[in-house]
């Protein structure tokens, strides 16, 4: 036995059926057979389209595809200072390990809050 899957319409799709039964120039009968839907189906995408509203019924919101940018950027931006943390850590150790290999002392930096005297 095959396990069958449920069929996605796109966005684009669902909104072109639910518009042309809300045109009325066809019955729904004939628009879901013209799109092999079921009438059910296409009945339940004109409800959404007036009840719910045509910004965001069938697809993402603007907002949410422009916080999911915003997202990914942030995401970006933490990724990118991640690695230059891990650069920066490698590179001090390496330079640790050589002035304790040759035993070198680097000079006092200004302000350390050490006075010679």
């Amino acid at each position: 036995m095959s396990k069958t899957t449920r069929r996605q319409y796109p966005p684009k799709f669902k909104m072109r059926v639910a518009l042309e039964v809300i045109k009325g120039g066809k019955t729904l009968s004939q628009v879901a057979s013209e799109n092999n839907i079921q009438p059910s189906l296409a009945a339940l995408w004109r409800d959404q389209l007036l009840n719910e509203g045509a910004e965001d019924v069938f697809g993402k919101s603007k907002k949410e595809s422009e916080r999911k940018k915003q997202e990914k950027a942030a995401q970006k931006e933490k990724d990118e200072l991640l690695k230059t943390i891990g650069q920066l850590t490698v590179e001090r150790d390496f330079l640790q390990r050589f002035c304790d290999e040759y035993g070198y002392e680097p000079p006092e930096a200004p302000g350390s809050g050490r006075h010679a005297g």
